[in-house]
Parts: structure tokens; sequence; C-alpha cells
């Protein structure tokens, strides 16, 4: 079949015009090296396991795999993927198209490229995956050379167009968008771009932030999924290797990336399957309340706070009992605000002037108590001119200048009220909070 969709013969030999500029240059003529054939002109590319296949735009090379749903990728196994809640997944990416899929009816995508973006960069090999019943079929499309890219367009396309969501990682900022511009480029049209779209990079940078120091998919399969690629091909080799198969039709430079690209997408079924149970809360209590915070569940999230404060090195634990106290004040439960925001005064050497303020806050406007709300301002500017906090940036409500702006106002409005009371008892009265005039 391939014979027949092999481009025509090779360039035509030098032209005698270049044969004389040779001369003129006294260079000696250059004979043509024997090689191998190209690879868009081999009629069997079986090493691969793969097969041709003829789309409206062109013919194409896929390779297929199956996996057992119990297949497992690290320490998870595939079927896992299947269980997931999507409406749980749509808070996370603030899509609530992405609550009414079918899990089995996520197409799981990852590319490689020749080149980190721009007009000129191709998508010479795409995957995706997609469950069908028990089992996981990873489909690679292999551009053997440019001609076939709208063998490869036509076939990803069909995949695409019928998945119900699409997940990725970093796809929205890199493969979608280089793909869209292929087919446009192509004349043809990406209706796929509507779908809802899981990017795992995101959720998994705003939950796990501070936890790693790279959020690379690499690092990620080691950490959260305890996965390690042996031998494998780096990224930033994947363009070279398949360069070299194109020039010498060698099968064993791309099956290193096609293996590559198969780690990447079984990576995103088990990420997503591992993402899901992050935030029903197995183990991770704080990159459970984050989820439940960004999903705008805020009691689920204060409770998450305060239970992984326990286990929190100091900077995590202050950040816990932050967004513990803040997720309160949405709920409007003032006291359970206020015993966080205490928890971090009373946190050794926490040098932040930001609880007193807002302990000032709750108590002027919610308890009403002005004169504890006096006290709290006082003795954070005291901290703040002996040096033992830090004040925020001019302009801030935790800056100096403000803490001196809020100390006078609750100075003028109790001093309102001493004048009040001795209007009514015609003697003059003392501020509970500590004899203000």
């Amino acid at each position: 079949m391939f014979a027949d969709l092999a481009p025509g013969p090779a360039d035509p030999p030098a032209s005698p015009l270049r044969d004389r500029l040779r001369a003129a240059l006294h260079q000696p003529a250059r004979n043509p090296v024997a090689r191998a054939e190209s690879v868009t002109e081999l009629t069997d590319l079986s090493r691969l396991g793969g097969r041709w296949f003829q789309s409206e735009h062109g013919p194409g090379y896929v390779v297929e795999s199956v996996y057992e749903s119990g297949h497992e990728h690290g320490r998870i196994p595939l079927h896992r993927a299947l269980s997931v809640d999507p409406a749980r997944l749509a808070g996370q990416v603030r899509d609530a198209r992405l609550g009414e899929c079918d899990p089995a009816a996520f197409l799981y995508v990852d590319t490689e490229t020749t080149g980190l973006g721009g007009a000129g960069s191709m998508v010479f090999l795409a995957g995706v995956a997609r469950f069908d019943g028990s089992l996981l079929r990873l489909r690679q499309y292999l551009l053997p050379s440019p001609a076939y890219e709208g063998g490869l367009l036509g076939g990803l396309g069909g995949d695409l167009e019928r998945a119900a969501a699409l997940v990725s990682y970093n796809g929205k900022s890199f493969d979608l968008p280089l793909l869209e511009s292929r087919y446009i480029l192509s004349r043809m049209r990406p209706t796929w771009r509507q779908l809802p779209h899981l990017d795992l990079l995101h959720p998994n940078r705003r939950l796990f932030k501070g936890s790693f120091d790279s959020h690379r998919l690499v690092n990620m399969e080691v950490e959260l999924l305890g996965f390690e690629r042996e031998d494998d091909c780096p990224s930033a080799e994947v363009p070279e290797m398949y360069f070299r198969f194109q020039r010498t039709s060698d099968p064993t430079h791309i099956l290193p990336v096609l293996r590559h690209n198969a780690w990447d997408v079984l990576s995103l079924v088990a990420l997503a399957a591992h993402l899901a149970g992050v935030i029903d809360g197995a183990g991770a209590p704080l990159q459970a309340a984050r989820a439940a915070e960004y999903a705008g569940d805020h009691e689920t999230a204060a409770r998450y706070y305060e239970e992984a404060v326990t286990s929190l090195e100091r900077a995590q634990r202050l950040e816990a009992m932050e967004h513990a106290a803040r997720c309160y004040a949405r709920l409007q439960r003032w006291d359970h605000a206020a015993r966080c925001w205490q928890a971090i005064v009373d946190e050794p050497r926490s040098r932040r002037v930001l609880p007193y303020v807002e302990l000032a806050k709750i108590a002027e406007h919610r308890t009403r108590d002005r004169g504890e709300a006096y006290m709290l301002v006082e003795t954070a500017i005291g901290l703040v001119e002996r040096g033992l906090v830090r004040p925020g940036p001019p302009g801030a409500e935790t800056s100096l200048g403000a803490l001196e702006h809020r100390r006078g106002r609750l100075r003028r409005l109790l001093g309102e009220t001493a004048g009040a009371v001795t209007d009514s008892v015609g003697e003059p009265a003392t501020a509970a909070a500590g004899g203000f005039p």
C-alpha cells in the first residue's frame, strides 16, 4: 500500500550553471553519496509496529497499543481514572461542562514537535489514549515526512472530535495551540478547541506549591506516581532523534521517542486519577484544602487546613492558618476566623502584622469592641517600632502609615463614645479599653 503513496523521485541532478560555478571557484564536483532510502520511500515500516491508514486528508501512519485497566503506572493502576468524579475535577478548571462528561470519554493528549513553537514548528508525533471498556487504547500518529501531515491531522482529528473532554499537561499553552495552528495552515477546522480541557499542570502546580523544586511532568511522575523512567530519551533530544529517523530511515532512532511519548500519555491517565484522590483528601490535607478553596468550598477547605496544621513545617503552617481564617471569614464565622488569626499571633517569631490588623477589623466591625481593636493596633505599632515585626509596603493596610491612621480613627471613635457617656451621666467617662480621652 505504502509503495503507491510514496513521493516522486529525488531532486534532479545539479544544473550546468552549478558545475560552471564550481569550476570557476576551483571546487571539485560533488558526486552523489549513496545512502539508505529515506523513510518516506520505505515500503515497510513494520518494525515500528504500526499500520498505514487513509484519511480524507491523505494517508497517515499510526502505532496502536492496548493496556489492561489493571496496568500500574508507578503506584497508580490505570482503572482508577475511570472512577474519578468529573464534577470534582471541574472545580479545578472552573469549567462546569467537565462535570457532565463521562471519564471513559476523556481523551489524553500529548505531542512531540520539531521545535519549541512558531510557524515552522510541526507536530511529528501525537499520542492520544481513551478507555474502551476495561482497556486503554493508545494511538500514536507519526509523521514520516511533512508530505504526510494531512494524514496525521486527519486521523488525529477524528479522535479529537469523538472526545468528550481533553486531558493534557501544559496542553493549553503548548500542545493545543500548536495543533490548532497546524490545522489552520492545512485549511482544516479545529472544532475540538471548544471541548472542556483539564490541563493537569495548573492544578498540580497550584496544589503542590512549595513542595517540589520543579513541576515538569517527569518530576511529577517520580514525586506523585512513584514512576521512574529507565533509558528514556530526554525531551531535548527528541527532535534530533526524529530528524535522524527521517534522514536514515532507521527505526531505532524513533522507537525511543515512541516509548517516551507513550510514557507521557500514561502519566496523564495516572495523574488524573491521582488528582481526584488528592481532591478527596487522600492523605494530603493541605492539597485537599487548596483544591476545595479553589473550587469555592470554603467550609471543606477550612476543615482540611486546620487538619493539615499539625503536620506542616512552620512556613506552610502559617499559610494554612491564614487561609483557614479567610475561609471562615467568607463563611461569616468570625469567632473561628479570630481563633485562626490569634494562632498566627501566638506562633513563635511569626513577625507578621496582618493578624493584628485582621483581628482589629473583626473586633471593630463584627464584635463591636473598639477598645479591643485599638489595643490590637497599638500593639502592632509598638512591635513595628521596636523592629519585632515587619510592616507592609507603603499604601498597604499593614503599612505603618495605615496602622497609625487606623489608630487615630479608633481613638476618635472611642473619644466620641466617652463624650456621649459624659453628656448622659454628667461626669467624665473612662474608655473601657484603657482610659483613652
